[in-house]
């Protein structure tokens, strides 16, 4: 009877034993297979292919919301390796200056969506809170796009803080070619609010020293 019981003892340790190998060499494999991505938790064949490791799906099964920066408007339509440089995708950076070079210089802030939207870089003039502290653009000022004011080709064409408030610093053309009156033959000053105000075109909006000035003549 003792025979047999160090039999079985002796069968069920070698099982045991063999077990204990097999599931080693599973953790060894296991740990020779590391993902390049880093901390990734989700199946290799959600963005892969039996044919290889590339090209990837042309439609990989990633819910990049759970990143904290869901793919909207154009981000959508990016490759993966045009923001993913690394192939540690948690390095990619969630700032727009992290991938976009800043034309302002910096002069204009980092909340590049106070005036901009994933859709595109255009502007509209509805999003520019921020307008509103030094020149408010309220009436004609409203509809003038943004490039009018803001030369392109200037230094820091973006930079707010740079652009006179003046009117005469974009309104000296038409100061001069004014005819009736002629603002220059008459000696009109170049400060357009002592006749004008914001509204919607220079002749609705002529005050009434302008029009007493205009019926007295030079």
């Amino acid at each position: 009877m003792l025979p047999k019981v160090i039999s079985l003892a002796l069968l069920v340790f070698v099982l045991q034993a063999g077990l204990n190998a097999r599931d080693d060499r599973q953790r060894g494999a296991e740990d020779k297979t590391h993902s390049p991505h880093g901390k990734l938790d989700i199946p290799c064949e959600n963005c892969h292919t039996p044919k290889g490791w590339i090209p990837i799906r042309v439609v990989p099964e990633f819910d990049h919301r759970k990143t904290g920066f869901a793919l909207r408007g154009l981000h959508s339509k990016v490759g993966c390796r045009d923001c993913h440089e690394d192939l540690v995708f948690a390095n990619a950076g969630k700032q727009c200056q992290d991938c976009h070079a800043d034309i302002h210089r910096r002069k204009n802030g980092a909340q590049c969506d106070l005036c901009h939207r994933d859709t595109g870089w255009q502007v509209s003039i509805h999003n520019i809170s921020e307008h509103q502290d030094r020149f408010p653009l309220i009436g004609a000022h409203a509809m003038v796009d943004c490039y009018s004011c803001h030369k392109v080709g200037t230094v820091g064409p973006f930079n707010r803080q740079g652009l006179s408030t003046e009117c005469s610093s974009c309104h000296m053309d038409d100061f001069r070619k004014a005819k009736s009156p002629n603002h220059v033959a008459q000696g009109f000053s170049t400060s357009c609010l002592e006749c004008h105000g914001l509204m919607d075109n220079w002749m609705t909006t002529i005050s009434p020293s302008l029009q007493r000035r205009i019926k007295k003549g030079p």
